[in-house]
């Protein structure tokens, strides 16, 4: 199945929750509706009289609204009204207006009637009609200091009116909340469009099912992306059908039907559960990430990792992994999953403000799709400093292999009951880079594939450049390439857990690393000691970190240099365990190293340093330096 089917299938699943409001939530569409932000509403009682008027919050939900096909796909330059609810310069134009609003408006008024007097009408319609051929729209929103005489009109003609019927029994006064009133809107113009001479009847490619062919289809169901459309079909000149079609609606057969449960669930699905990801500056610039079951169970989202972010720090891989199992379990249970439901997953993108991309769409078994996410947090993870061993979100990735530092103002707590602003350095990737490799991410993890080598190595060069970036930084993207590292060597059958590698394995990168890290570790004691109680910013990057990158590329003359540089400033200054501590490290290390050929001691380091670098440093931090080993798995 597709997409569409997919969509379609979704509706129908959650007939109980179209025109619900739940508070956070917003409501799914009707066949024939919109969602849309009112600006003003007007209250009138049974018979049409003007009760009230008054500007509607910005925080307050969206509305459903009754729509035409003509009128939902409306441009700004196109004047096509609808049936009930619609901007002031429609149901009350001035005298200024151009001949084709005041055509509009007439227009307003005939759905009206149109709609009161087929057998699906409702006291609302009357009740509206009545008030606003009575003339007084304009005057009575002056009256209540909502409008004003000519520029005011202006800029208030674009409003959005919604109405508030009174004293109509017991039925909801609100009009955008009334059911009974979206039931008879939808059941009055799917009749009118089957009675209609000038419509056709064709084979739906999305239903299967002879239904009334719609020519223009729903738009806005990404927000940030404007008016976008998923499925159009404007070409006049027949340049793409041309040759393979007879006429240019034959490219696109699609019925209204199915386009309107289709685009309604999908626009409900983007709201409800839809990743919205920042790619560049635009305010239509985003990407959206969904993952979905059509009967509506909650599934994992693929772009996050699965353990929760408030769990407790782990250290030990072991502990990690069974947490992640238990993680995983209690999702299954908690939202009742089976292995033979079906995980849909989509991806879209707006390149223009008219056109919207699916740029990816797989559907897979449940079962499957919770293996490939666990097999990812399994593996591509590593300790993150404070937060403990944890997987990095696929953005996170993105942005320390791509991104470019940037100044950023945020405000920070400052004691219990103060906030202060704080400059921060923060990575941001190009919005063009960030929408190929995030795709690609995604790819790979969905699909079980192997991790991108070339994002590999962006992040294993960054983390030997830590010049460019500042300390906090850098130790981001040093913790994801070696959770990328990891993964990469599991997919490619290369090593199992990294994290549990003991420090004495013989491997001359990943010993170099130990190497790196127990230099540095030994400078750092001495600023610890020299700047107690001061500052952070005051103690300077040390020796063994300047001169990563040229350590990585002759990692026996660069150790040379940094340890000379050890014994003639700092050994002799930080306490004597810690003196004894280094040499005894350092003589432990080179033992293992004089294994090697000596022709390959000066060779250039593979990636694998960074782990060795990282793996050392965390046994100092995590295991006050008394034991030489990690976990053994």
């Amino acid at each position: 199945m597709g997409l569409l089917q997919r969509a379609i299938e979704t509706y129908d699943a959650n007939t109980a929750l179209i025109g619900v409001y739940r508070d956070g939530h917003e409501p799914l569409a009707p066949i024939g509706h919109i969602l849309t932000s009112a600006n003003i509403e007007i209250t009138l009682n049974a018979q049409g009289k003007f009760l009230a008027a008054r500007k509607v919050d910005k925080k307050e939900p969206k509305i459903l609204i009754p729509v035409t096909e003509e009128s939902d796909g409306r441009t700004s330059t196109g004047f096509t009204a609808h049936p009930l609810c619609d901007r002031l310069m429609y149901i009350a134009p001035d005298d200024k207006a151009p001949q084709k609003l005041q055509e509009a408006h007439e227009q307003y008024l005939h759905w009206l009637h149109d709609w009161e007097e087929s057998k699906y009408s409702h006291p609302f319609l009357r009740a509206v009609r009545t008030y606003v051929e009575s003339g007084t729209v304009i005057d009575d929103l002056k009256g209540c200091y909502l409008c004003k005489d000519g520029s005011d009109y202006e800029k208030k003609k674009k409003s959005i009116i919604r109405w508030r019927i009174n004293a109509c029994g017991e039925e909801e006064p609100a009009c955008w909340k009334n059911k009974k009133l979206m039931a008879l809107f939808r059941d009055y113009y799917l009749d009118r469009m089957n009675k209609a001479s000038e419509r056709k009847h064709a084979l739906c490619m999305v239903s299967g099912e002879i239904d009334v062919f719609v020519k223009k289809h729903p738009q806005s169901i990404i927000p940030k992306n404007g008016k976008a459309k998923l499925i159009s079909c404007n070409d006049p000149n027949g340049f793409v059908w041309r040759g393979r079609f007879t006429d240019k609606w034959q490219a696109s057969t699609v019925g209204y039907i199915a386009s309107q449960k289709a685009h309604n669930a999908l626009r409900w699905l983007i709201s409800e559960q839809g990743i919205q990801e920042r790619v560049g500056t635009e305010s239509h610039a985003k990407k959206v990430f969904l993952c979905w079951n059509p009967a509506g169970k909650t599934l994992p989202r693929p772009m996050r990792r699965m353990r929760n972010a408030d769990a407790e720090p782990l250290q030990k891989p072991s502990d990690y992994k069974e947490q992640l199992k238990s993680t995983l379990l209690s999702f299954r249970k908690d939202h009742q999953l089976q292995d033979t439901d079906c995980a849909i997953l989509a991806s879209f993108d707006a390149a223009t403000t008219g056109r919207l991309a699916v740029t990816y769409y797989n559907e897979i078994t449940l079962k499957t799709f919770l293996e490939r996410m666990q097999d990812w947090d399994a593996h591509c993870c590593w300790h993150m400093g404070a937060n403990g061993i944890e997987a990095p979100d696929l953005l996170q990735i993105v942005d320390c292999a791509f991104g470019r530092q940037v100044k950023e103002h945020k405000r920070v707590k400052k004691g219990k009951k103060d906030w202060e602003e704080k400059e921060i350095n923060k990575l941001e990737t190009d919005e063009q880079i960030q929408r190929r490799y995030l795709q690609n991410l995604l790819n790979c993890k969905v699909n079980g594939g192997i991790f991108p080598r070339d994002i590999l190595k962006a992040l294993t060069q960054r983390a030997s450049s830590p010049q460019a970036f500042d300390e906090a930084n850098w130790r981001k993207i040093v913790h994801a390439a070696c959770a990328a590292l990891q993964k990469y060597r599991y997919d490619t059958k290369q090593g199992g857990n990294e994290m549990a590698w003991e420090l004495d394995t013989k491997n001359r990168s990943f010993q170099y690393g130990r190497l790196l890290a127990t230099m540095e570790w030994a400078e750092e004691a001495y600023y610890k000691r020299k700047y107690a109680g001061e500052k952070e910013e005051e103690a300077r990057q040390t020796n063994a970190i300047r001169y990563i990158y040229d350590f990585r590329q002759r990692p026996f003359s660069t150790t040379e240099r940094i340890n000379c540089l050890l014994k003639h400033a700092y050994l002799d200054r930080i306490d004597k365990w810690q003196a004894n501590r280094y040499n005894q490290l350092v003589g432990e290390i080179l033992s293992i190293l004089r294994e090697f050929p000596e022709n390959e001691l000066n060779r250039q380091l593979e990636d694998l340093y960074l782990m060795g670098y990282e793996l050392q440093r965390n046994a100092f931090f995590t295991k006050n330096d008394t034991t030489n080993h990690t976990e053994e798995e």
